[in-house]
């Protein structure tokens, strides 16, 4: 399976980051920043994209109401923020309830094939370490960006970025 090769360049970059496979919708996004003076694995002649700032998250309570409301949550949640700008997904591929991790790894694939951007599915049990073993402890979205944009980072240095197809749901290990 071939990853994505570039990315585009933005005026702005952003990560997206959902955690669908629990009763509650978490939605997380951070706007990207170069650090001066590094040339970029991504775009030629420009500054690396080194790490981010945490914009905002939000988290609703939604239950079984989570298949109609994810969309209008997710449109709501990134209002300003132009679909284009979006450098790469996140989501939480499980272990986690059935239908919730089902539905997000959809979204998320769906949007990250037809923005033309990497996703990263992390799995519950790396976010939930990751979370716990920093003081005060992260919350769950945040840690699941965190763990995508390290994985991102590496894969800027080869220039190979993972492509949408290989996030796949975890129902066990």
């Amino acid at each position: 399976m071939q990853g994505t090769k570039n990315q585009e360049s933005r005026a702005h970059c952003f990560a997206l980051a959902l955690h669908t496979t629990t009763d509650s919708l978490e939605l997380a996004i951070a706007q990207l920043y170069r650090l001066s003076g590094s040339k970029s694995p991504i775009e030629s002649g420009q500054d690396v994209i080194s790490d981010f700032i945490f914009v905002k998250e939000q988290s609703w309570h939604l239950g079984r109401d989570l298949s109609t409301q994810l969309h209008g949550c997710l449109q709501s949640f990134i209002r300003e923020i132009a679909w284009s700008d979006i450098a790469w997904l996140a989501i939480a591929s499980g272990i986690g309830g059935y239908t919730g991790t089902r539905i997000g790894i959809v979204t998320a694939r769906t949007l990250a094939e037809q923005l033309g951007i990497p996703l990263y599915a992390i799995g519950c049990d790396r976010i939930s370490q990751q979370a716990t073993q920093s003081q005060p402890q992260k919350s769950l979205s945040y840690s699941l960006l965190e763990l995508a944009h390290a994985q991102w980072l590496i894969e800027g240095q080869q220039g190979i970025y993972s492509h949408w197809s290989a996030a796949l749901p975890l129902y066990r290990e």
